[in-house]
């Protein structure tokens, strides 16, 4: 998983300039391993937008795992008019502590820019797609609502819901805190709550840098 994720990032960063930012969260004390890691990454061609992410969780308490998951998606924007566009998904993601350890999807959808402007954005996707696991293939609904708003100059708050109904469906909820201490250089606070069936709430604080 980690090594896919690696290799992709390794792949494309080099090749176009993009914005996103890179995060990374870890403890060590009396033999508890806990690391989080994760990145965004979008850039912009003559006529597509793409997006990367990653992201990476582990724990160990006393050399027995507790926690090891993770997911990388590439998605591909067509803007067909100023507030809609159409797009492509792909997305593998990991859990070996629910029932079905791989799901791997391919969505095409649609897109609606809700709001945007200097402080606010907030967007709304659909797509259809097929999703394939452990256990075979299935038919795929999923939709997913992103807000972001600027609270102040170096603060600002962010949220991804996203819900897949499916045989094995999935939620998932992201709420982050971001500080600015330098243009590049940030501290956050971040939220993930998870059910896949089983319910799962890691809070995390980061260390990350963004360009």
């Amino acid at each position: 998983m980690i090594k896919k994720g690696i290799w992709i990032i390794l792949l494309f960063s080099p090749i176009v300039y993009g914005t996103g930012q890179a995060d990374l969260a870890g403890k060590y004390d009396d033999g508890n391993l806990y690391i989080i890691t994760s990145l965004d990454y979008s850039w912009k061609t003559t006529k597509f937008e793409r997006d990367i992410e990653f992201d990476y969780r582990y724990q160990d308490k006393n050399n027995i795992t507790s926690t090891n998951k993770g997911l990388i998606e590439f998605k591909q924007r067509l803007k067909f008019k100023p507030k809609h566009y159409a797009f492509g998904l792909v997305r593998y993601d990991y859990n070996e502590f629910r029932p079905v350890n791989h799901r791997r999807q391919v969505n095409i959808g649609w897109g609606y820019k809700i709001l945007r402007n200097e402080k606010m954005k907030m967007s709304n996707e659909f797509a259809l797609g097929v999703l394939n696991t452990d256990i075979g293939n299935e038919l795929i609904f999923r939709n997913s609502l992103w807000f972001f708003y600027k609270v102040a100059p170096k603060l600002s708050f962010s949220n991804k819901f996203l819900y897949e109904a499916a045989d094995t469906p999935l939620l998932r909820n992201e709420t982050e805190f971001n500080y600015l201490l330098t243009d590049k250089i940030k501290i956050g606070l971040k939220n993930i709550y998870t059910e896949d069936p089983r319910s799962d709430n890691i809070l995390s604080f980061n260390l990350g840098y963004t360009w």
